[in-house]
């Protein structure tokens, strides 16, 4: 049920987060009504902590599944700290419709539409060389804020023991800007197979593109009485495997209503001088 990703970044991407398959409106807008509760998921991810003005990330997902017409309502919120002086925030409210294809099998179409803020204050910034500020016409010389209507898409079909999905996210904006993540296009499959009365196990497989960026993620969680959780992702970028790859470690607990995470990532590869000491908290609860 966890997918552990890190960011590779090549100009402004998606939020790419470990644990995600616990809550995946933010990249999927069909993958909501997983029960009849309103699910209540918040995440935190420090990238390389202790570095100053490093990569912080917040998401918050809410949403709520009505058996009576069969459809999902919900809404998710995402902070992205860039570093210096940049950041973006998406917010976009969720609508899914869910069809009972048998009794095993459900199809979901999902959509969301909202905004994307972007903003940019170049007075942050702590120049080495202040003539850098006034060299050439690429620098931002004044704050800067930009908002865009933003719009998603995707399906999943499940059954009880495996789950499979695409979905276009950012679908009106074809390249990336400073402030907006361009098209990504997601497909991913996930299995949940008991292996012994107390023991299961949840290979996940995901794949995103766009444009140049092409990420692969190999999942496996292991499951004890659905209430303790451990797992590896390996996460290589497909354009460059042996010089960009990560390996994420994750731990979870159930208890009650409310739902644990914590992963550590590790870089791999040739660029694995890069700070490894990067967290990511999950805490969800069901009502």
């Amino acid at each position: 049920m966890a997918l552990c990703c890190v960011a590779t970044l090549h100009a402004q991407q998606d939020l790419m987060l470990s644990q995600q398959f616990f809550s995946r409106i933010n990249v999927n807008p069909a993958g909501t009504g997983n029960n009849e509760k309103f699910d209540l998921f918040t995440l935190g991810r420090f990238q390389w902590a202790g570095v100053k003005n490093s990569p912080k990330t917040c998401l918050l997902n809410f949403s709520g599944y009505s058996e009576q017409y069969k459809s999902s309502l919900g809404l998710t919120v995402s902070y992205d700290n860039l570093g210096v002086a940049h950041s973006t925030t998406n917010a976009q409210l969720v609508y899914s419709y869910h069809m009972d294809i048998t009794e095993k099998y459900i199809l979901s179409l999902g959509l969301s539409g909202g905004a994307n803020f972007g903003y940019f204050n170049p007075e942050n910034n702590i120049m080495r060389d202040e003539a850098e500020r006034n060299n050439g016409d690429t620098y931002v010389k004044e704050k800067t804020t930009e908002v865009k209507p933003d719009l998603n898409f995707g399906v999943e079909f499940t059954s009880m023991h495996w789950m499979l999905g695409a979905s276009c996210t950012h679908m009106i904006h074809d390249s990336s800007t400073t402030f907006q993540s361009g098209r990504h296009l997601y497909f991913y499959g996930r299995g949940f197979f008991p292996l012994t009365e107390h023991f299961d196990l949840a290979p996940a497989l995901v794949y995103m593109h766009k444009r140049k960026t092409n990420v692969l993620e190999i999942n496996a969680m292991a499951f004890y009485n659905k209430l303790i959780w451990g797992g590896l992702t390996w996460k290589p970028d497909l354009s460059k495997p042996t010089d960009m790859s990560m390996m994420a470690i994750t731990l979870g607990l159930e208890w009650n209503m409310f739902r644990f995470g914590y992963t550590y990532d590790l870089n791999l590869g040739k660029y694995n001088n890069l700070p490894s000491n990067t967290h990511e908290i999950m805490l969800s609860c069901f009502f």
